[in-house]
């Protein structure tokens, strides 16, 4: 049995989530504006532009933390290069972010861990069966659902040694939900509006593959290829520059990231 009781870690939550928030905001809204990376593959290319621009809601078992659509931040422009190659640049307004949580730090998810286990049914389901996949997909999204959370940022949970700083580097799980259905895994729109004015931007010139378990992704031509130096450089301002010029059905600019 869990060693806290539920109003307590209710209560210690809430006061993290305004932490987070506040903290969220100071460190990552520009102008106005969160800025968003998102890579994916070229074969959905198609579907993107078809779209309009618009991303879809993740909705995988396993994933990291529940439904939603998973970016980073623009000043990671590397960190999730490995998922696609092509590279696409929105953003999210400050003033639809009313609740973040901050599990990139050992409080925030010892806070999650407590909440879980007070869900005795599931949290049984998560440690003693097979079913562990679902059962972790229901309960962040109940959690997330529960304390109306709009953003989580965590530290990367897959990894690659020259593209992703693991101790530097944050992703973002944005949530978008529909009306109803906290515990129900489906309940989500298959696009999301959240990431505004999505725009192709960037082609990776990197090919990746990943581990058999998934931990890792081995980049496949950079250790074969002259580089000029052990760091690389910003990109943010060719990002931010395609954005503005990519504006009609086809792009004006992309930027092509080399090895």
């Amino acid at each position: 049995m869990p060693a806290r009781p539920l109003h307590a870690i209710q209560t210690d939550i809430g006061d993290w989530i305004a932490h987070s928030t506040q903290a969220f905001k100071q460190d990552y809204a520009e102008t106005g504006k969160v800025w968003v990376l998102k890579f994916i593959d070229a074969r959905f290319l198609g579907a993107f532009l078809r779209s309009g621009g618009r991303l879809v809601v993740s909705a995988t078992p396993g994933f990291t933390w529940g439904d939603g659509v998973y970016v980073a931040p623009l000043r990671n422009e590397y960190s999730t290069m490995m998922y696609g190659r092509i590279g696409v640049l929105g953003w999210l307004d400050p003033s639809d972010i009313r609740n973040v949580y901050d599990a990139s730090q050992s409080k925030g998810v010892e806070l999650y861990q407590e909440w879980i286990q007070h869900s005795s049914f599931l949290y049984r389901q998560l440690t003693t069966t097979i079913h562990a996949d679902l059962t972790n997909r229901v309960l962040r999204n109940a959690f997330r659902r529960t304390f109306d959370i709009d953003v989580v940022y965590f530290p990367p949970d897959q990894f690659n040694r020259a593209y992703v700083n693991s101790a530097r580097d944050r992703w973002f799980l944005v949530s978008d939900w529909t009306s109803v259905g906290k515990f129900a895994p489906g309940q989500r729109p298959q696009f999301s509006n959240r990431v505004r004015e999505c725009r192709w931007v960037a082609i990776v010139e990197e090919q990746f593959e990943p581990s058999a378990s998934r931990t890792h992704y081995s980049d496949l031509i950079g250790p074969y290829a002259v580089r000029a130096g052990p760091s690389r450089p910003s990109l943010k301002p060719q990002f931010l520059k395609a954005h503005a010029s990519n504006t009609g059905p086809q792009p004006a600019l992309l930027v092509r990231v080399s090895i």
